[in-house]
């Protein structure tokens, strides 16, 4: 974006001056969907500034790009940080067990479906009509699961076998005898 490659000189300069200090880099996300997804909840627009420092992220809380405010912040600013800028470094999802990976997609998209819906929340109508439509629509693939997993657990039988069955249902007890 604009701003972001409005921001590329500072960070070159922040860079030079604190060579011997600390490194500074800068990551394009949309060349990074790794990146992207592993800070996902940590990154909230473009460009974010913020410092990792032993396994914790710093958010930078100031909106000005000025050097003399990003190099305080650096220098230790940092640590002066609200807890909301605050965060641990979340893990890398390549390393995390399957499990977590799945919880962690549930939660995403919960996430995703509230911040979409979310006019939808505010409108009794629009809620009666999303849970009336969800019921459904969960009900009709519930059914048709069972109705897979029936199948394969129990099979239907042949049609000459269900005749054969039925004949003997009908069949009269005298019939038998004679």
């Amino acid at each position: 974006c604009r701003h972001c490659q409005d921001f590329i000189p500072i960070m070159d300069v922040l860079a030079k001056d604190l060579t011997n200090e600390t490194h500074v880099a800068t990551v394009n996300l949309e060349e990074n969907p790794a990146v992207a997804h592993r800070f996902r909840k940590l990154i909230k627009g473009y460009p974010t500034i913020g410092m990792l420092d032993h396994g914790t992220w710093y958010g930078y809380p100031g909106t000005s790009r000025d050097l003399l405010e990003l190099l305080a912040f650096v220098r230790g600013g940092f640590q002066k940080n609200s807890p909301e800028a605050v965060a641990s470094i979340p893990p890398d999802p390549s390393t995390l067990e399957p499990w977590v990976r799945v919880m962690e997609f549930a939660h995403d998209f919960v996430d995703s479906l509230k911040e979409g819906y979310s006019d939808v929340w505010r409108d009794y109508r629009k809620q009666l009509t999303a849970a009336v439509s969800t019921a459904f629509s969960l009900g009709g693939i519930f059914g048709f699961f069972a109705k897979v997993a029936i199948d394969w657990a129990l099979p239907p039988l042949p049609r000459e076998r269900r005749k054969v069955i039925k004949r003997r249902l009908v069949a009269k007890p005298n019939d038998k005898d004679t």
